[in-house]
Order: C-alpha cells, then structure tokens, then sequence
C-alpha cells in the first residue's frame, strides 16, 4: 500500500476521533505544533524513521518533547502512530489531516507567485475572484518571484493558473503563427 493511502487512513480515523469529540479546532493546534516540530527537525525525522530505535523509546522521545505542549489526545495519537509502527509516516499523516480538515471546512489553499507585491485591493480583488471559481473559502499564502517579468501564478491544488507576462506572450506568440490573433 502506498505511503499516501497509509497517511490517509490514520489521517481520516483522527478525523472522525476529533469529530466525535467535538475538540477538532484544539486538536488541529496540537496537531500543527507536532508537524511544525517534525520538519523543523532533521534529528527527530531521524529517530523516527530508524529502525534502530525501540518503539518504546520513540515514544518516551515524543511524550518527553511535547508533554507540555500538546494534550492526551494528540499524545495517545502520537503513541499509537509509534506502536503501528507508522512513525516515520508522521509528517505525511499531518499533512493529509490538514488537507481532509480543509475539505470538511470548505477551505481551499492557493499558493500566488508574483513578480511585485500586490496591494491589499489587488489580493481582495484576487481572493474575490477565486473564490467565486472555486465556491470555496480561500487562504492565500503570497510570495515574490524576481524571476518573474511581470503578473502573476496562482496554484489552486493541481490547477495553475498562470497570468504571468511570459505566458500572455507564449500566448500572443501562439495566436501569431497560427493566424489567430484578434484584436
């Protein structure tokens, strides 16, 4: 079985645990300590990806790093993920819990990439638009690209879209040769 499908099964059982227990806004800060933990450290991907590592030692490494941190919840998770022996999943399981989270939330995350800084009328402007695209609520994580010569690329999941100015010229180039250019 793929790693994905693995993550997604634990992620979507911690789902619904934390439906259940109606305690999913807490749980998903917990959650989102845990996973900022985990990339932040080589050395605790590490110990959780050795097989050299006694599970009980694993787990006695991650109660003793977030025992003031997180509550018993995500510390009971954090032990069963060990004691499967899905560990060095951890980070993919997180991952999948956020995106099924989003899911259940009606939220959408779109990555845009631009050449200079919009204004804040530009990113309402843009959150406006892609939101009545998508029928979703959007987060918007900006970034600058000084590679870029002008415009701008925004990732909705697999869709980009790209309005950046070389691909309004690959366009425009396009429409030349073939013949179709209107103006």
């Amino acid at each position: 079985m793929s790693n994905v499908r693995i993550a997604h099964r634990y992620a979507s059982a911690l789902m619904e645990l934390t439906n259940e227990q109606k305690k999913s806004d807490a749980v998903a800060e917990d959650l989102q300590t845990v996973l900022n933990a985990v990339r932040a450290s080589r050395e605790l991907r590490t110990m959780l990806a050795s097989p050299v590592v006694a599970k009980e030692k694993k787990q006695a490494v991650l109660r003793d790093v977030f025992k003031k941190k997180v509550g018993e919840l995500v510390q009971g998770y954090l032990e069963q993920i060990v004691a499967k022996g899905r560990e060095a999943l951890l980070a993919e399981i997180l991952t999948q819990y956020f995106v099924l989270r989003d899911e259940q939330l009606g939220i959408v995350r779109v990555t845009v990439a631009t050449s200079v800084e919009f204004s804040a009328k530009q990113e309402k402007e843009l959150v406006k638009h892609l939101e009545a695209m998508t029928k979703k609520k959007v987060e918007v994580v900006f970034s600058l690209d000084a590679a870029m010569k002008g415009g701008f690329i925004a990732r909705v999941g697999d869709t980009v879209l790209d309005g950046s100015v070389k691909r309004q010229l690959e366009i425009l180039k396009l429409k030349l040769q073939q013949g179709t250019y209107n103006n």
